[in-house]
């Protein structure tokens, strides 16, 4: 592929088209279980039948009203459930990315449901299946589900959540596994191609940390590195993105 066309693709891809605002309703709560402060939740979601951009989400805590506190949002390509406490994809930091830590709020009532958070923009293409994990800081989690219940599974014509799990030590072996616990709260999302794609971690700047994070999903292999959506990880997606990040937003 020329770097002449490539460019024009990125360009392209960098003027913004009509997006959707829409909200994905997970577990209503209330909430009848909980962890401590450095526990992580984890999910999926799945891209039904078009690109769609997760750009926020509720979720509920152990905090008191009113009270700040934060969340690691972390991702990986393929599903993030599955256990015990010694395998499956939450027991390995290997695949995962952390995207950043978000600020959080709690709502109006001790251990159920956060005010709107704002959390790094998670791109998401049509088919594509996203393990999420978040880690609580400053507060522990609060979910639904007690025993071994079956995962919840929440739908709508563009996502698809399956929630969940929780452990106390993420990303470790150790530490305990429960299943299911659900995310009590909501997802939202915009449909459509993203505004920004070099913007990749989704802090609205177009700097070094997207250029390392690139780095980092293209030696994965994750689909986020698949810059001109050809299916292929390849050199043209390492040009494609250097243009795109030469033009910013």
């Amino acid at each position: 592929m020329r770097k002449q066309s490539i460019f024009a693709m990125a360009l392209a891809f960098t003027a913004a088209p009509t997006l959707a605002n829409e909200i994905l309703q997970a577990n209503p709560g209330p909430t009848n279980n909980g962890g401590s402060p450095n526990w992580g939740m984890f999910f999926d979601l799945q891209a039904n039948t078009q690109d769609l951009t997760v750009t926020a989400l509720r979720t509920a805590s152990q905090a008191a009203a009113g009270a700040p506190f934060e969340i690691e949002v972390w991702v990986r390509s393929g599903t993030a459930l599955g256990g015990p406490a010694s395998a499956g994809a939450g027991s390995d930091p290997s695949g995962w990315t952390l995207l950043g830590i978000a600020p959080a709020t709690q709502g109006p009532e001790t251990n159920e449901i956060s005010e709107v958070i704002d959390i790094p923009n998670i791109e998401m293409q049509a088919g594509d299946q996203i393990g999420v994990a978040l880690v609580f800081l400053g507060a522990g989690p609060r979910y639904f589900g007690t025993g071994s219940p079956p995962y919840g599974i929440y739908s709508d014509a563009d996502l698809t959540l399956t929630t969940g799990d929780a452990r106390s030590q993420p990303f470790s072996p150790s530490g305990s596994f429960f299943t299911s616990r659900e995310l009590v709260g909501e997802v939202h999302y915009t449909t459509g191609a993203p505004t920004c794609p070099p913007d990749l971690n989704g802090d609205g700047v177009v700097d070094a940390d997207d250029f390392f994070l690139f780095l980092q999903l293209f030696a994965d292999g994750d689909p986020r590195a698949d810059f001109n959506n050809d299916g292929v990880i390849d050199a043209d997606d390492f040009f494609a993105f250097l243009n795109a990040f030469a033009v910013g937003c």
